[in-house]
């Protein structure tokens, strides 16, 4: 498998959740970028091309909604799961119609983790192939 096939952005302004997320993937064999807010984000989605992107919705400098929302219009069509402790009601809702596929529950669970991670691309490259 080529790096850039499993490498996963992590944005997150906590460097403690980023370091504690970073292990898990890497554990699963991705390569990790990490990003410390939404504007470092978009600059390392578009030049680096992740197989998805891991994004805190809520972060300083730019928000993680306003990051996926530039990213998406800037044409980054890979796989983005908002990481929040929402996990319904406005702030949830916000996510996934600012351009997130889905949303992964604070505190971060490995097993969940894992799920959604390998859902996100399985689907990912299903809608390549098609």
């Amino acid at each position: 498998m080529d790096e850039s096939d499993s490498a996963i952005l992590i944005a997150e302004d906590n460097e403690d959740i980023r370091e504690l997320v970073a292990m898990q993937l890497q554990r699963m064999g991705m390569h990790v970028l990490q990003a410390e807010n939404g504007s470092r984000a978009i600059d390392l989605a578009l030049s680096e091309h992740p197989a998805l992107v891991l994004m805190d919705m809520d972060m300083p400098v730019m928000s993680g909604f306003e990051a996926v929302e530039r990213l998406r219009s800037e044409g980054f069509t890979g796989p983005i799961l908002a990481m929040t402790g929402y996990q319904e009601g406005p702030e949830a809702e916000r996510a996934l119609t600012s351009g997130c596929d889905g949303l992964v529950g604070k505190p971060i669970c490995s097993d969940v983790l894992r799920a959604h991670v390998q859902r996100a691309l399985a689907r990912a490259k299903r809608e390549a192939r098609a």
